[in-house]
């Protein structure tokens, strides 16, 4: 319904062909009045007045009008033809008065939605600028960090730069907006694939490590989404700090699936976790609290060789 208002209101015909259209609907709803008279040997003029109506809200009040004007002339001839003993001035009279009605509903029904679309474009324009500058401000937010990071000591660099990559993955869920009307809700497979893709980026590992992101194109909202891709940036970024040490090689795997609750995985095959060690380190954390926000539940599993962690949330 939402998809049929806009191209209702912007039909973009000229005036002949909305003219010669609404004609077209009269006629028809002529023959099925007279089909129907045929069958039960009853006059009437009630199917007409689905056709002015359908006239007057899928065009405008000139061919509403129109539509209104061939009734009347049909149901006069109707009328005339089937010679009733009604009163036929009088009969023809209410009908014209109840067609010119119908046309001047379907035009407040018409203007009514033109309305509801225009306030729903506004409001999503409202809203892209809003996302925009959110986005650009997060940027900046970043870079200013990152400057600041260049005159602080290793650890505090690292601490600084590593808070930019998270800005940065906020950021970025902005320019992943889905672009559907009334939708808030971002593209998981491109969103994810471009979060990976910052995270190398930005730690530049020094050995051949390839990574691999398995999403299908699914549509979540942006809340979700959001700490769907912080949760990405981190478990990452962990294993590119610390799963490959000394140069050595190795394949970062990213999968994302969605059903009855939503399931991330994030695995690689480098040195693992140590036997009776567990994750308590600040991204760990982050992870951990994130995936609480969704009402979800983490879990590490040791591979051989390697690591994989799995969220699965129910969110609402």
């Amino acid at each position: 319904m939402n998809r049929l208002f806009p191209l209702v209101l912007e039909h973009g015909l000229p005036t002949v062909a909305r003219y010669a259209i609404s004609a077209c609907i009269m006629l028809g709803c002529a023959v099925l009045q007279m089909a129907l008279q045929m069958q039960t040997g009853s006059p009437g003029y009630f199917l007409l007045l689905p056709g002015v109506f359908l006239s007057g809200l899928v065009f405008d009040r000139g061919s509403g009008i129109f539509a209104a004007i061939i009734a009347v002339a049909i149901g006069a001839y109707v009328g005339y033809a089937s010679n009733n003993g009604m009163d036929y001035l009088a009969t023809n009279a209410l009908f014209a008065i109840t067609a010119a009605g119908t046309a001047a509903v379907a035009e407040f029904q018409r203007s009514e939605l033109g309305r509801v679309v225009l306030a729903d474009k506004t409001k999503a324009l409202l809203l892209q600028e809003m996302a925009h500058r959110t986005k650009n401000n997060l940027a900046i937010l970043g870079g200013m960090i990152r400057l600041e990071a260049r005159h602080g000591g290793s650890e505090v660099a690292a601490a600084l730069e590593a808070t930019a990559r998270r800005l940065q993955v906020m950021a970025e869920a902005y320019d992943h907006l889905s672009p559907k009307r009334d939708s808030n809700s971002v593209n998981m497979r491109f969103f994810l694939n471009n979060v990976v893709e910052k995270v190398f980026q930005s730690l530049a590992p020094p050995g051949p490590i390839a990574f691999q992101v398995v999403c299908e194109d699914i549509d979540l909202a942006s809340s979700h989404a959001l700490a769907i891709g912080m949760i990405t940036n981190e478990l990452v970024t962990n294993s590119l700090k610390y799963a490959f040490p000394a140069d050595r090689p190795g394949h970062i795997a990213v999968s994302f699936a969605s059903g009855s609750g939503i399931e991330l995985s994030v695995s690689d095959n480098g040195v693992g976790l140590p036997e009776g060690a567990e994750p308590g380190g600040l991204g760990s954390r982050i992870v951990q609290l994130l995936a609480q926000q969704l009402e979800g539940e983490t879990s590490y599993e040791r591979l051989d060789p390697g690591l994989n962690v799995r969220v699965r949330a129910n969110p609402r």
